[in-house]
């Protein structure tokens, strides 16, 4: 089964995390105990966005940074997990591994776990 894990964070922290960090997560990647990463990316800041939406039977576009974005998604990974506690596990150890190497972690710092329900493009 496939999850996407969600990373949040307050987009206006400007700290880089700790170079620690960054080899404990190149760890976790490469652990297949509980999942098998498929696929992972940062994302640029909201102010390098647009907004594509549908307005009143139009499609308009809106150029970022937006007014409302405080706490944004900021990176994400697609798991693949034989199970939803296997992927749970491995989100924990995620988030652990960035509570034991980042001490100044911001409160805003969390994760989403969404098990993928479908594809346009994959029929599994």
């Amino acid at each position: 089964m496939k999850y996407l894990v969600l990373i949040h964070l307050d987009e206006y922290v400007t700290e880089a995390p700790p170079e620690a960090l960054l080899d404990a997560m190149i760890a976790h990647v490469a652990d297949e105990t509980h999942a098998r990463v498929v696929t992972d990316a940062g994302l640029a800041p909201t102010a390098e966005s647009i907004r594509v939406a549908p307005r009143d039977g139009k499609v308009t576009t809106t150029d970022g940074p937006f007014a409302e974005a405080k706490e944004v998604v900021g990176g994400f990974i697609m798991i693949d997990a034989p199970t939803r506690e296997d992927a749970e596990a491995w989100t924990r150890g995620f988030v652990e591994l960035h509570v034991a190497n980042w001490p100044e972690i911001p409160d805003s710092f969390f994760t989403e776990l969404r098990q993928v329900a479908g594809s346009l493009t994959d029929p599994e």
